[in-house]
């Protein structure tokens, strides 16, 4: 070779690794400036978040701000078909390259200058990740500086972390068209499947979309989709992915889309889980609700409410509580949450609103736990009491009548509000605060001097939640547990607020139907075919009406009413709130297969009382029941009302006490003086065996307490039977027998009376047979002779 051109080959090669070390050079120093994205893979701007019942069904999926709806997913579980469907679509050599393919550039250079356009890219999936992560998966434009930083960003990214890894988080971020990211959430709205689940011909499907997720929407352009699907069930072949027999059985395979929907069950608990950042960490939160018992109640809640259409109540809300763990398995906020006619977003579960009656048992149960007893006399009379600050309070019971004297569980029962406030007096507002607060009603943030003794009466304004809470106490034997709205809710320590005795004389007396015919003059709508502890409340202006109640299982709050305040047209909780009450206890309860009593029998004892004083039974008493007492506080005096009196002109009501005497008389404390007087006008007197009630300060010699005597017992039918009437028949015939507990004691014939009223007589042996109607019965036998002291013990029993 002549010297002149191996110098000049010479120096070519020279060039040549100078510009090579040049480029080396340089390009390093662009890969040392461009970094890497690692830190952008924390960015969950791909992630929505998906909001589940119990059982897994969605609610609700809550977007990302991009308004994405990735749920990310392992490789394991996006399955082989749809990796290798997108390996082949995407980037062949993914495995080979290091971020770069140089081959895969040459040729698309070369079809650009073939065809004088860009006829397809060179990008590599680590490259199109790095494109993600720099914009968030948003289109920008890119200059070449941008595509070479780009290029340099995954290089650089290939080093620090897998392959593995950057397959997975590419393929979590890909876009598959109408926020959908990723193959969990594309194949599982696309196709109702699980990513690992689909077929090939699915999988190729899903795998051309993210090329142009908009020009490619399979619902708007299918054909475009499936003609690239077949282009790529042809690679895959090619690749050997595919045999030729599972090739020709993808090309055959229909491609069947499911509709897009998107659930929307239980807004206002997935909005209040949002609020209050409530929800899980990740993209799915597990609630406690079911989804079938919140449909039905929601139903149930548009019926009752159009059957009221004209009652001028236009929302509700419920919620049903499971009381052995506290889940909440309806929420119900509103009738209709698109609705702006009535506030439909309103969450009336948090709002706070005036509870009416509704907080009145609590009252009581502090009340039991200081030692009163539920079949204890109380007086619902007129009474002004004496406020802290120094002002008085004058309180009305809602129909602004009068009971009198009523024992305390038909006070509670019947939602009275003079005997509440009496015993609020008695106990103190700041005590009796203090255990509201204790029960889960934080809302309840004033001092207790602003509430006063209204307190009692739901001056406050508490939550549905708070106060289905408080119930939830009661259910549980007075012992207080957090609701839970989520799986992943801590299940707080439990707090004994109430002793078990204690919740279970409440539960006693908000169980009894017939414990509220005098305050509620009726049942209400209440006619379960289960004992259900019911209360209601209704505040003032006919505002809200409530009613709250629980068996052993579960926990039904029930507010009605409308969002802005004003006023029914004069519902109450009895006719507003409950009837939808009892129609969401049947449909919940429906969900318990073995129903458990509403308090374990031993934790009260039965104690024959007088059903006036409460008291046992004395030789005056005309009447003796059983009733409930817990075992600390069972009376020890016998009836002080009933006495046996003599005429005595010198005696300012003309008697006077003779344990002798040929008359019964019924004496009162002083608190009943004035509303005896008015009661009692013109010789008129309440009592249904016509004795004269009088004020024990007019009745000389009335202080020697009476001794015990025998007893009348009702055999049959036994408490608590429940009859099956014929329906071709409107009563059924019972035969009712009796048994005198006292050897050698004549008490001539008895007349045996139902509810109160008389249905015939009967001589010994004694027994009669009656007609009962439907309903819930007490009869009691009594010696048709007034004068003869027996003691009676009745029963109960129910026509269905």
């Amino acid at each position: 070779m002549r010297p002149r051109l191996r110098r000049w080959l010479l120096g070519l090669s020279l060039g040549t690794l100078a510009i090579g070390a040049l480029t080396c050079g340089t390009w390093s120093m662009i890969r040392a400036r461009a970094g890497e994205p690692t830190a952008a893979m924390s960015d969950t701007w791909h992630e929505g978040h998906r909001v589940l019942d119990r059982r897994g069904r969605l609610l609700r999926e809550l977007t990302s701000d991009l308004g994405l709806r990735g749920q990310p997913r392992d490789l394991d579980d996006i399955g082989p078909r749809l990796l290798a469907a997108t390996l082949v679509s995407e980037d062949k050599t993914f495995f080979d390259h290091d971020g770069l393919d140089p081959q895969a550039i040459a040729r698309a250079l070369l079809q650009s200058v073939r065809h004088g356009r860009l006829v397809s890219g060179a990008s590599t999936i680590t490259q199109q990740l790095v494109k993600m992560l720099d914009a968030r998966g948003q289109a920008r434009a890119r200059g070449l500086m941008d595509k070479l930083f780009e290029v340099a960003r995954a290089q650089n990214l290939e080093e620090m972390i897998g392959k593995d890894e950057i397959l997975l988080a590419y393929l979590n971020r890909l876009p598959y068209g109408h926020g959908l990211t990723g193959p969990e959430t594309a194949a599982r709205n696309y196709f109702g499947v699980a990513p690992r689940d689909l077929s090939w011909a699915q999988a190729a499907f899903l795998a051309v979309l993210p090329r142009a997720p908009s020009y490619l929407d399979p619902y708007a352009h299918p054909e475009r989709v499936l003609l690239r699907q077949q282009a790529l069930l042809g690679a895959l072949r090619d690749a050997g992915e595919l045999t030729d027999l599972e090739h020709a059985r993808a090309v055959a395979e229909p491609i069947e889309l499911r509709p897009l929907t998107r659930p929307f069950f239980a807004p206002h608990l997935v909005d209040a889980l949002r609020l209050e950042g409530r929800l899980s960490p990740g993209t799915a939160t597990t609630t406690t609700l079911d989804l079938d018992l919140q449909r039905d109640i929601e139903g149930a809640v548009r019926v009752h409410l159009a059957a009221i259409a004209d009652r001028g109540a236009s929302d509700a809300a419920v919620l049903v509580v499971d009381n052995d763990t506290g889940d909440v398995l309806a929420y119900v906020g509103s009738a209709d949450f698109h609705s702006d006619e009535i506030s439909g977003q309103v969450d009336m579960v948090r709002a706070r609103r005036q509870p009416g009656s509704t907080l009145k048992p609590f009252v009581y149960g502090l009340a039991f736990a200081a030692g009163h007893h539920g079949p204890e006399l109380t007086a619902d009379v007129p009474t002004t009491f004496q406020e802290a600050g120094g002002g008085s309070y004058t309180p009305e019971n809602f129909d602004r009548g009068f009971e009198g004297p009523i024992p305390l569980r038909e006070a509670l029962a019947g939602s009275l509000n003079i005997p509440a406030v009496r015993l609020a007096a008695e106990l103190g507002p700041a005590a009796v605060l203090r255990t509201l607060r204790d029960l889960g009603l934080r809302s309840l943030d004033r001092d207790a001097d602003h509430y006063g003794l209204a307190l009692a009466l739901g001056s406050g304004e508490v939550e549905l939640r708070e106060l289905a809470a408080a119930y939830v106490a009661l259910a549980r034997g007075g012992e207080s547990i957090a609701l839970r709205f989520t799986t992943t809710d801590p299940s707080a320590a439990p707090a004994q607020v109430f002793t078990p005795e204690v919740a279970a004389l409440v539960t006693e007396a908000l169980a009894d139907p017939l414990a509220r015919v005098r305050g509620l003059h009726g049942r209400g709508p209440f006619a379960l075919a289960y004992p259900v502890a019911v209360k209601t409340g209704t505040s003032s202006g006919y505002r809200d009406t409530w009613t709250v109640g629980y068996t052993r299982e579960r926990t039904i709050a029930v507010w009605l009413g409308n969002a802005d305040g004003s006023p029914t047209a004069r519902l109450t909780g009895a006719s507003g709130a409950g009837p939808l009450f009892a129609d969401v206890m049947r449909r919940a309860m429906a969900d318990v297969p073995q129903r458990r009593p509403l308090w374990e029998p031993e934790l009260l004892v039965d104690v024959e009382v007088c059903p006036l004083s409460g008291a046992p039974v004395g030789p005056a008493c005309d009447e003796r029941v059983h009733r409930k007492f817990s075992k600390e506080h069972v009376p020890k005096d016998t009836c002080a009302y009933h006495v046996h009196v003599r005429p005595d002109r010198s005696a300012p009501a003309g008697l006077r006490c003779d344990a002798r005497g040929p008359a019964t008389a019924v004496v009162f404390p002083p608190e009943y003086d004035e509303w005896l007087a008015f009661k009692t006008t013109a010789g008129d007197t309440p009592d249904l065996h016509g004795h004269r009630w009088l004020p024990r300060a007019r009745v000389p010699d009335c202080d020697d307490r009476p001794a015990a005597v025998p007893l009348l017992r009702v055999v049959a039918p036994a408490p608590g039977t429940v009859f099956a009437l014929d329906q071709r028949r409107d009563a059924q015939t019972i035969e009712v027998r009796v048994e005198l507990d006292g050897s050698g004691v004549d008490v001539g014939p008895l007349a045996f009376l139902v509810d109160g009223r008389e249905v015939g007589r009967s001589d010994w042996p004694y027994k009669l047979k009656i007609a009962a109607e439907p309903g819930d019965h007490e009869v009691l036998a009594r010696p048709a002779d007034p004068r003869l002291p027996v003691r009676l013990e009745s029963t109960r029993f129910s026509v269905r």
